[in-house]
C-alpha cells in the first residue's frame, strides 16, 4: 500500500528495521506511565515480532514512520505504533488497513483504558468494544475493527 500525497508505503518489515521500530516503541510509550518496565515492554515487543507477521510504514526520506505486529491466525493486534511527526497522516490506518487485507476478516486489537486518544481514533474509524479485559492498572477494552 502507498499514500502518495504523504509519500509513505507500507511493506513486510526486515531485521534491519528493528533499531527503527524499537524507536518509534520506547517514544511512543513516554505517553504511557501506568505501562509496566520499558524493559518488559520491549521482550514482549520483540517476543511479537519473532513469533508474528510485522508490516511497516516506510518513507523515502524518514525511513521507518510506523509499525504493527499481527497474530495472523487470530486476527489480533498486539502493537500498532507511528512516529509522532507523522500521525494524523494515515499511517495507523493504512498499516491496519494492510493488515485487514492479510488476514482477510476483522482485527481485534486491546487498547489501555487511559489511552482515551486512541480509544476514540478508532471508535471514528469504526472500531466498536467488544470486551474489557484485564485489571487495575492493566485494564484495557477489546476492540474490534469493521
Amino acid at each position: 500500500m502507498t499514500h502518495p500525497g504523504a509519500g509513505w508505503s507500507i511493506r513486510h518489515w526486515r531485521r534491519e528495521d528493528y533499531p527503527s521500530i524499537e524507536r518509534i516503541f520506547k517514544d511512543c510509550l513516554k505517553a504511557f506511565p501506568w505501562r509496566g518496565p520499558e524493559r518488559d515492554e520491549i521482550i514482549r515487543l520483540r517476543q511479537s515480532l519473532s513469533a508474528n507477521v510485522a508490516f511497516v510504514a516506510v518513507e523515502k526520506r524518514a525511513g521507518v514512520i510506523g509499525f504493527l505486529t499481527l497474530e495472523q491466525g487470530k486476527a489480533y493486534v498486539p502493537h500498532v505504533f507511528v512516529d509522532e511527526d507523522w500521525r494524523f497522516c494515515g499511517v495507523g490506518s493504512g498499516l491496519l488497513k494492510v493488515a485487514r487485507g492479510f488476514v482477510g476478516r476483522p482485527l481485534q486489537l486491546d487498547v489501555d483504558v487511559q489511552n482515551t486518544a486512541a480509544i476514540e481514533a478508532y471508535t471514528v474509524l469504526g472500531w466498536r468494544e467488544r470486551a474489557k479485559v484485564g485489571r487495575g492498572r492493566n485494564e484495557q477494552v477489546r476492540l474490534i475493527g469493521p
